[in-house]
């Protein structure tokens, strides 16, 4: 006769009494953001603009910055974002110069260094977002319209309305990094 021990009782978790964390309206209003900014660049740039990895491309495209976005001052800065996809983008987080030395050579020193000098501006108070978001639904609607447009903005001239009278930016276009 064989004796079967009793069953362990199973652990009773206590229930947490703690709210779920809520996203702050800042928070959700710099995703909104993103996403905008994001829709304009892949537009603009239509593909990965980096040299390709050693294994390819990959399909899935992402709104690279040079400098990163937790810098306040080139947040939302047009130069500072340009497509990738999802390879090249995780390859420029650890290893950075395959996406500086791409930068460097198609848009020059001088554009970096400014990018680089105001990274580290002040902090972007919670109108100033609503104002670019209202601004990059402009810029994206005008790009909509006119195939012409390519926008190349600074933070500062998004925020002040200022990319209004500069007009369309004509630059030529290095095409060498999207052949695949």
């Amino acid at each position: 006769m064989s004796i079967n021990p009793k069953p362990k009782p199973t652990k009773k978790y206590k229930k947490s009494n703690e709210p779920l964390k809520k996203v702050s309206s800042r928070d959700s209003l710099i995703k909104k953001a993103h996403a905008i900014m994001r829709e304009i660049v892949i537009a603009r740039d239509g593909g990965c603009v980096c040299p390709a990895p050693e294994k390819g491309h990959s399909d899935v495209l992402q709104a690279g910055h040079i400098i990163p976005s937790t810098k306040p001052g080139v947040r939302f800065d047009l130069d500072n974002v340009n497509c990738q996809c999802s390879s090249c983008n995780g390859r420029h987080g650890r290893y950075e110069y395959y996406y500086v030395n791409w930068f460097l050579f198609v848009h020059g020193e001088e554009k970096y260094d400014r990018l680089c000098k105001d990274a580290d501006r002040g902090t972007l108070k919670t109108y100033e977002i609503e104002e670019i978001i209202v601004q990059l639904q402009a810029i994206r609607d005008r790009q909509a319209e006119d195939k012409e447009f390519i926008p190349r903005f600074t933070q500062q001239e998004i925020l002040s309305g200022l990319w209004r009278s500069i007009g369309a930016v004509k630059e030529p276009v290095v095409k060498y990094w999207r052949e695949r």
